[in-house]
């Protein structure tokens, strides 16, 4: 095995002093132009010497190849002399200079380049933020690129480096080349494998001969890599290897890993956990195996070096290290322990450049100000635990309130806590009502992690022990400083044998599981998170079945009529085949209402076929490439179809229906929403919950599931893992159910399938549960199901601007408020689908409110008064005594917010709105006092998922059924098409996730 001291000779008869190199790390200090600033002299110069070499960050080699800001240049003869300084400075002290050249291609933002488009090998835009589409290259630029290539390493000699870094990695243009997701052509530099290396090859071979021209037999030339590509198609590992065989046989010195981590295993398949560098070492070729390779990312001491070289790779590369240690390589050869982190005073000492140390912040710390946290944190440790005995009452603040906690104390211990949940969403936070203060009462501190899932009441359980620790005369402050009790790691397999396994304990796996409980079948279902409930427990509650009976006791509300309207004007070559037989009988249904109405019957109208059609109408959207895309009509129709069965079955599961109103969900098109009495959806939770319970069904918690266990094509068993390590192997009889919701939560996985949404912007919130990241989409497709509708997601238009949370604020039907904009004018239908709201609210600023009246605290769901007023104080609903008021609160003009509210009030009284068409009206907003809540759009709903047939069947990509996979909610697609109404989600869960549980019962 090497030696970090040990000398290493390359090819070109350069010999490095030792194993150690420092990693190109973009300071962004160059002038505006590229050319070297003495800063960048001083910092390189800083951090030479002791180092085997010194890779100098990218130089980009054509004037509008810039990534970042403050790039390094090499491509005008000008450069030269400030080049030959900063070499000249790292040689001096010991160190090889070499210098990374590169060009960002796609990649070159148009801010960092006069404004000039970037170009690639094909006009693909990358998978990312506001990415421009690349011009492609034509032919005569691509060899004028490989002569800018090779005139940088003709200046790189001419300025006295060692050698180059040929930067064929993170996404820039060389790595383009080399993509199939970047490289689209069909000439001699692209398409196949081997076509996709010319262009590297090219820049190698020219990199070679400028060397050779200029007599540099002893010039190091290496090649720097990224394994992997997350994108599809992508780059994969076995291609990379490919490529990097056809590299060492024209000789080079080293290959280079970028990655973030030298223990790195796979992006793309990240359940394996082969490191990459052992797969690289089994998959080397005789000419790679020549060639050595450097690992990065990971090394912040010498125990790291050192661990890197003994699992395969010939040279380590320092990146963070040298940027708070510029002696690092000194350091470490000594034994010594090398800084991880830079004191907020040491820029200078450092040398660190400006604009290096403003992006470095996280590795930036006030060292006096630490020293005095850990010795008050020392001092807090050693103070004495005593109590006055007694029981003690304090409060933490909850989901709806103050929380109140009672504490029972010794002289020394605390030996009792009792939380009062009954005010709590119960649903949330049972986790937290009981494992927080089992957690407190074991290890006798209040040093507890809260609980994932359940954040809020966690924290308000750990606050109200701590108030009560001071009211008993304890120190609260010791206690979260007494150190806990490190976690033992299981290493234990469990295997077992059962019918059937759901996999997500919402509401789809809930219904999954008690449905084969029915059937007489053993289940296991499995929830990786604390908390059961996923995101079920986060909605409105609202579930979508057409019972005309039920509807039509309660009168129409104005606008419906309108709506109807439109439906019936509807070309029928919306329609075909079998399609056109429910379209005919809603048309026949429409003519008999309108008739009806003529003669002055006022009842609301609906039917199973409204619904179906406007839920199949209402996913139509069109794609990127302009064409229509419709839900899966056999699906559509067996979710309305059986939606009012479901209904129903729910009721005799126990689920207390609201039956005095009939509501209309946001988005949702049409009253027709069956709503449980208690707020949002724990009732679903909590009943399905106890009947699973008790026919003995299993929910085990704080289990992730890993992979499928396929064998001949058939789903037999899955995979999981525990909190504590433990692994189970779940063979079943039966199948397993994919219940485990979408990818909502998963903001890396909305960028890569994204299409409709394409400029989701990191920081918009979200409002699902953070266990929604799609690893149940991965799973299945990594046993070869088929994805369909993953490109689009759906925003909630009335999400908190803050969290992102949805039931915060007044949330009422929309009939019965108002949304304006900053400006204090209407400007949209607040009765319109999700996606034609959230993008009327970017329209208009992507920060708009919510206006209502006294009146809508009777019609506020998932609230109570209390809630309400702590909200007002919060400043997440703002009150007023008058309209005037309430604009100056929020910041529009008074004038026209009190002549949009008196112009909306009249369209309710006449039952019409000529402006936008609502197509429901409920209250006016006349009575004070006012109120404004401040809505954003939030990531709600993913539509696309696994492909499943009418019996929740998944089905793989060659058209087949998969054995044994069943699948249901969120974690499927075909449904719901380009856009969800509002209240289909939950009539969708329990509607499939019974006929999933049902069909995985009946498998033989």
């Amino acid at each position: 095995m090497a030696q970090l001291v040990d000398e290493i000779v390359f090819q070109s008869g350069v010999t490095l002093k030792n194993r150690i190199v420092m990693a190109p790390m973009t300071i962004q200090s160059a002038f505006f132009d590229g050319g070297v600033t003495q800063e960048m002299v001083n910092y390189y110069a800083a951090r030479s010497g002791d180092a085997g070499a010194i890779i100098v960050e990218s130089a980009f080699v054509e004037n509008y190849g810039r990534a970042f800001p403050g790039a390094l240049g090499i491509d005008t003869d000008s450069k030269v002399a400030g080049l030959k300084q900063l070499a000249g400075a790292i040689k001096a002290n010991g160190s090889k200079a070499i210098l990374q050249i590169y060009h960002a291609g796609r990649m070159a933002n148009p801010e960092f380049n006069g404004g000039h488009q970037p170009i690639s090998a094909s006009p693909v835009a990358a998978l990312r933020d506001n990415a421009e589409t690349p011009l492609e290259m034509t032919k005569d630029q691509i060899e004028a690129m490989i002569d800018h290539f090779g005139q940088a390493v003709r200046r790189a000699i001419e300025a006295g480096f060692d050698g180059v870094e040929i930067h064929g990695a993170n996404t820039y243009l060389i790595q383009q080349f080399f993509s199939p997701h970047s490289n689209r052509r069909h000439d001699k530099w692209g398409g196949n494998i081997e076509r996709r290396t010319r262009f590297p090859l090219a820049i190698l071979a020219k990199t070679k001969d400028v060397a050779r021209e200029h007599g540099k037999t002893d010039f190091i030339v290496g090649y720097r890599f990224s394994p992997e590509e997350i994108e599809q198609p992508g780059i994969r590992f076995d291609e990379t290897m490919f490529l990097l065989d056809k590299l060492a046989a024209h000789g080079l010195d080293y290959f280079h890993f970028s990655m973030g981590s030298w223990a790195r295993n796979s992006i793309v398949t990240p359940e394996d956990a082969e490191l990459l560098i052992n797969k690289y070492r089994t998959l080397q070729s005789e000419n790679v195996a020549k060639v050595p390779v450097i690992g990065v990312g990971g090394i912040a001491q010498r125990a790291d070096a050192e661990n890197a070289l003994a699992q395969g790779y010939d040279m380590v590369s320092v990146g963070k290290g040298y940027l708070v240690e510029p002696t690092w390589a000194t350091k470490a050869l000594n034994d010594e322990t090398c800084a991880e982190f830079a004191d907020i005073a040491q820029q200078h000492a450092l040398h660190i450049p400006t604009p290096l140390w403003e992006i470095m912040d996280y590795m930036i710390v006030d060292s006096a100000a630490e020293a005095l946290k850990h010795q008050r944190i020392k001092e807090l440790q050693n103070v004495p635990i005593k109590f006055n005995a007694g029981e003690y009452t304090a409060y933490g603040r909850g989901h709806n309130g103050d929380l109140p906690v009672t504490v029972t104390f010794s002289d020394d211990q605390i030996l009792e806590i009792f939380v009062d949940s009954s005010k709590e969403s119960d649903g949330i936070a049972n986790p937290a009502f009981e494992r927080i203060p089992q957690q407190i009462l074991e290890g006798q501190t209040l040093n507890i992690d809260v609980i994932s899932g359940a954040t809020v009441s966690s924290q308000a359980v750990i606050d109200g022990v701590s108030n009560a620790v001071d009211l008993a005369g304890g120190n609260s402050e010791a206690l979260r400083c007494k150190a806990k009790e490190a976690v033992e790691w299981s290493s234990k397999t469990i295997e077992e044998t059962v019918d059937i396994v759901v996999v997500g304990g919402g509401g789809a796996g809930l219904s999954a599981a008690l449905t084969a409980l029915d059937k007489g079948k053993s289940v296991i279902l499995l929830e990786k998170f604390p908390a059961i409930g996923g995101n079920t427990v986060r909605t409105g509650g609202w579930v979508n079945a057409a019972e005309p009976e039920w509807q039509n006791d309660f009168p129409a509300l104005a606008g419906e009529k309108e709506t109807l309207m439109q439906l019936a004007k509807t070309p029928v070559s919306e329609f075909v085949g079998e399609y056109l037989k429910d379209f005919n009988v809603l048309k026949s249904q429409l003519d008999n209402y309108f008739t009806d109405m003529a003669a002055g019957k006022p009842y609301l109208f609906d039917s199973v076929e409204l619904h179906r059609i406007q839920t199949y109408l209402g996913g139509k959207r069109t794609d990127l490439n302009g064409e229509s895309i419709y839900g899966q009509y056999d699906l559509v129709e067996t979710l309305t179809s059986r939606a009012m069965e479901s209904v129903d079955w729910l009721s005799e599961k126990g689920i207390d229906f609201d039956r005095s109103v009939v509501e209309i969900p946001v988005g949702a098109l049409w009253r027709r929403a069956h709503k449980p009495k208690r707020p949002k959806g724990v009732e679903f939770v909590d009943k399905l919950q106890q009947r699973i319970k008790e026919q003995n069904g299993r929910i085990i918690t704080d289990t992730r599931a890993t992979d499928l266990i396929v064998e001949d094509g058939k789903v037999v068993g899955i995979n999981a893992v525990q909190a504590n390590g433990t692994k189970l192997v779940l063979r079943v009889n039966h199948g397993v159910v994919m219940a485990s919701g979408g990818f909502g939560a998963n903001t890396q996985m909305i960028k890569k399938y994204n299409t409709y949404w394409k400029e989701i912007a990191d920081d918009i919130k979200t409002t699902n549960s953070p266990a929604l990241v799609g690893d149940g989409i991965e799973i299945g497709e990594k046993a070869g199901a088929e994805l369909v509708g993953m490109g689009f997601v759906q925003l909630m238009p009335v999400g908190d601007p803050k969290s992102g949370a949805l039931l915060t604020g007044l949330i009422v039907p929309p009939e019965n408020f108002v949304f304006v904009n900053q400006q204090g004018k209407r400007f949209v239908d607040e009765c319109g689908s999700r996606d034609v709201l959230s993008d009327a609210f970017f329209d208009n600023g992507g920060l708009i409110y919510m206006i209502a009246d006294e009146k809508i605290r009777q019609t506020a769901a998932n609230t109570s008064d209390e809630t309400i007023e702590r909200e007002i104080k919060e400043g997440i609903i703002i009150q007023a005594d008058t309209l005037e008021a309430l604009a100056e609160k929020i910041g529009v003009p008074a004038d026209v917010l009190t002549h949009t509210i008196e112009q909306y009030n009249g369209y309710v009284d006449q039952g019409h709105d000529p402006e936008f068409r609502k197509s429901a009206f409920g209250l006016k907003v006349d009575q004070a006092p006012f109120y404004a809540t401040p809505r954003q759009p939030s990531v709600h709903h993913t539509m696309g998922g696994l492909k499943i047939d009418t019996q929740a069947r998944v089905i793989g990509k060659d058209g087949n059924i998969i054995q044994g996979l069943y699948a249901a909610g969120e974690v499927t697609g075909g449904i719901h098409a380009g856009n969800r109404l509002g209240g289909n989600a939950l009539i969708d869960i329990f509607t499939y996730g019974r006929i999933a549980g049902n069909s995985a019962a009946e498998r033989h």
